[in-house]
């Protein structure tokens, strides 16, 4: 969506060579050169879909701390980033991350969570209809599941406290400083679920001078926004910033029985960070709270067959007086409008101690999430199965961190970690069809040890390695009470272990400004029950067997033209053991539904990104990732409806059951291939305004929303094109722009379910349609001081 050229407040980076020499009583780095980037200012506003930390980490990989650090002080302008939990000079970093400024986000139209696969190729989003039931994936690997204890495999972080659930992360992005997503497993310095990567959120830091700024905006489907952040010194040594948002928004989908319009959100919330030095000591309070109230997203009729396949009617009972099945039909009839409402806080006490040789850092945090939610389950106007649930999450976690100076041959970050959480849930179905009503209440409970280290060293000045380790041990505990009887039986269970993960890169440069580097990390993610309709003591008494990884990466990346253009090419590897994923248990005598360890797979691929800037006013920009994500071993997944044995699904002569071996079949919802392609242009019209223009277009591959290979849940390949004009102040204190989503009007799903079953055979999908689903414009107003 946006440049590889990643900005920076108000200025941007962009490749061009320059030499650093250290003093001459520094024999080690004397002579020593390497790339920099310098800032061309009427490059306002770049950024990138990738957000290229890769092409500027892998000069960072061959160019010695010491010389680093002085290219930072000779930039003001320098990215900065904490992917390896210090904050550094983004081309320092060894890993594959995209720092993601705030331009960027504000550019590509990003104010949800969720909105952010728009600013990353290697990033999916699976709607699930509410906050509990999204998930997230990287280069294809996510976790789908029920279950209320399982873990995600892509770990979020906002101001360095890791969120215990996924859901806690669905909200809105409200003042941030800049997101990075840090891509394959990242174990050894964030722990047991990052398996699959990390998505980190940096909000902004308080000021020494005054400043703030007011924005809002309306949108012609009427949705009001308004955000704001006013920040400033308190002392000599000491400021704040507090910030806030609204948004109110009806939503897109009509409820014909009830006259509600659905799919919308209104949401408030604060953010206050206060920041003090006290001598040699330095802590930063933040207080975090936010409130939505929703009315979901229900699911809208795809296809519904009222025939079958020999004229006979079939589907009689679905109410379609109204309603045209097919994509981008944005009409219900459900007795019950879905609703959910959520409240979070998150408090978090950071302390940096400048010991003189190293700096001791401790971070303390607690998190509170709430979150209810109604749901109509059948979809029809007359009540037959209705689901109430809430979770309450809450987590204390602690961690100190001794890290080095990097202005010598070795550094060195080492600490200790611990984290003491639990979720409780109920679930309440009610419904006409007794054999699936539900009624339970359960807790799940986590604690987390851990110690990790990472030690850098410069082998000669041109390459460098890299080498850390974690060891991480998990007490896991369940409680679970079936309240359908009228004496409630209960289910406990508790569980250890220990697991270490580990990381090795080597960074090399070489001359005409070309870089390269190669990692080898291995990822973890903890055991689990499977909290959910239908948990037992068999469930208690065996929880779901942890996940574990093995990622391999090289990478190349440069300049040319002048460092008017540049470019990052990187390659990956990862297998992942003991895959968790939501099947079929066929080994009972009564399957069920369930989170297992579904053997293995494999994803790899390719990313580049790309810009080029052939004058001061224009810069082009792309970004593109080629995933191949399979299945290698799952003997026993569930078989899709009407799958015949020509078609793979054969009977377990045990359980006699239907089951499909899908080894070498795609994960859900990954796409082969994405890319993004996009400008920004501006001009001073006079000296006091000046005129700008952004477009950009996002491309991805058909993709199979199950995981079965039902080929009735396939959504098309597709591309969504967005674009923006405005005027502003020269020095960007004011800006009134026009934007359009969805330029094209290109109606597509967000995720399709075949809800077929021998109760309305033959065929019925339904489908969740994303906000952009047709086109929408709107008009923004920012003003600052």
């Amino acid at each position: 969506m946006t440049s590889p050229i990643q900005s920076c407040g108000k200025t941007n980076i962009v490749a061009s060579e320059a030499k650093i020499r250290t003093s001459e009583d520094d024999g080690y780095h004397q002579g020593r050169d390497f790339m920099i980037r310098t800032v061309r200012p009427n490059l306002k506003n770049a950024g990138s879909a990738i957000a290229t930390a890769g092409v500027l980490a892998l000069a960072a990989m061959a160019a010695p701390a010491h010389a680093q650090d002085q290219a930072a002080e000779a930039d003001d302008s320098v990215i900065l980033v904490t992917a390896q939990k210090r904050e550094q000079n983004i081309l320092e970093v060894p890993v594959a991350v995209s720092a993601i400024s705030e331009d960027v986000l504000d550019a590509a139209q990003v104010n949800e969570f969720e909105d952010l696969t728009l600013v990353s190729p290697s990033l999916t989003i699976t709607s699930g209809g509410s906050q509990a039931g999204h998930s997230i994936a990287l280069r294809g690997v996510g976790t789908v599941s029920f279950s209320t204890a399982v873990e995600s495999s892509v770990l979020v972080v906002v101001d360095d406290v890791a969120l215990l659930q996924a859901g806690q992360a669905f909200s809105s992005i409200s003042d941030p400083q800049r997101v990075e997503v840090l891509r394959g497993p990242q174990g050894t310095l964030f722990g047991k679920n990052a398996s699959a990567g990390v998505v980190n959120i940096v909000t902004q830091d308080p000021t020494d001078y005054f400043t703030g700024y007011g924005q809002f905006s309306l949108t012609d489907d009427q949705q009001y926004r308004a955000e704001g952040a006013i920040s400033g010194p308190l002392n000599d040594n000491g400021g704040f910033r507090v910030s806030g948002y609204f948004s109110d928004f009806d939503g897109y989908i009509d409820n014909l029985t009830t006259g509600s319009t659905l799919g919308g959100e209104n949401t408030w919330g604060m953010r206050g960070k206060v920041r003090q030095e006290l001598g040699d000591v330095t802590f930063t309070l933040i207080a975090d709270y936010g409130e939505a109230t929703d009315s979901m997203l229900p699911d809208t009729y795809l296809r519904v067959d009222t025939t079958d396949a020999g004229g006979n009617p079939a589907n009689e009972d679905y109410a379609l007086a109204g309603i045209t099945p097919g994509f981008g039909n944005n009409v219900v009839r459900n007795d019950t409008d879905r609703f959910g409402e959520s409240n979070q806080l998150i408090t978090a006490l950071k302390a940096d101690i400048d010991l003189g040789f190293a700096t001791l850092s401790s971070v303390t945090s607690f998190q509170d999430w709430t979150y209810n939610s109604t749901n109509d389950q059948d979809g029809e106007p007359v009540p037959t199965i209705r689901q109430d649930t809430t979770y309450n999450a809450k987590q204390f976690s602690q961690e100190l961190r001794l890290t080095s100076p990097t202005d010598g041959v070795f550094d060195y970050i080492v600490g200790l970690y611990f984290a003491d959480g639990s979720t409780d849930r109920t679930f309440i179905r009610t419904t006409t069809i007794p054999p699936i009503r539900q009624n339970w209440d359960s807790t799940a409970e986590t604690t987390s040890y851990a110690a990790f280290a990472q030690l850098g060293y410069d082998i000669t000045p041109d390459t460098l390695i890299t080498l850390g380790g974690r060891v991480n041990h998990e007490e896991i505990g369940v409680f679970f009470r079936d309240n359908r009887s009228a004496t409630p039986i209960e289910y406990t269970g508790d569980d250890s272990e220990t697991a270490v993960t580990g990381k090795l890169a080597l960074q090399h440069f070489f001359g005409g400004g070309l870089m390269a580097f190669a990692s080898v990390a291995t990822g973890y993610k903890g055991q689990a029950y499977d909290i959910s309709s239908g948990f037992d003591q068999r469930r208690a008494d065996n929880p779901i067997a942890s996940e574990s990884s093995m990622n391999y990466e090289i990478g190349l990346s440069g300049s040319a033209l002048g460092g008017d253009a540049q470019f990052q090419l990187v390659g990956f590897w990862t297998d992942y053991d003991d895959f968790q994923a939501q099947g079929v248990n066929a080994q009972l005598l009564v399957p069920q539904f369930e989170l297992t360890n579904v053997g293995s797979l494999r994803t790899r691929g390719v990313e580049f990104e790309g810009a080029y800037s052939p004058s001061d006013n224009l810069t082009l920009f792309a970004s593109a990732a080629y995933v191949d994500a399979r299945i290698r071993e799952f003997p026993d997944a569930q078989c899709y409806f009407g799958q015949t044995e020509e078609q793979g699904c054969v009977v377990d002569p045990e359980t006699n059951q239907p089951v499909q071996d899908i080894a070498g079949e795609k994960l859900g919802n990954s796409p082969d291939f994405k890319f993004n392609v996009g400008f920004n242009f501006d001009q001073p019209i006079t000296p006091s305004l000046a005129l700008f223009l952004q477009g950009n277009y996002t491309w991805q591959s058909d993709v199979n929303f199950s995981l079965s290979q039902n080929p009735r849940t396939v959504q098309d390949s597709y591309g969504i094109a967005n674009a923006a004009i405005g005027i502003q102040d020269p020095d960007e204190n004011w800006r009134l722009s026009l934007f359009v989503n969805n330029l094209f009007d290109k109606a597509y799903a967000s995720r399709i379910i075949d809800d077929t079953n021998p109760r309305n055979d033959p065929f019925v999908l339904t489908q969740q349609l994303p906000r952009n689903y047709t086109r929408y414009i709107g008009v923004r107003a920012r003003f600052g001081f």
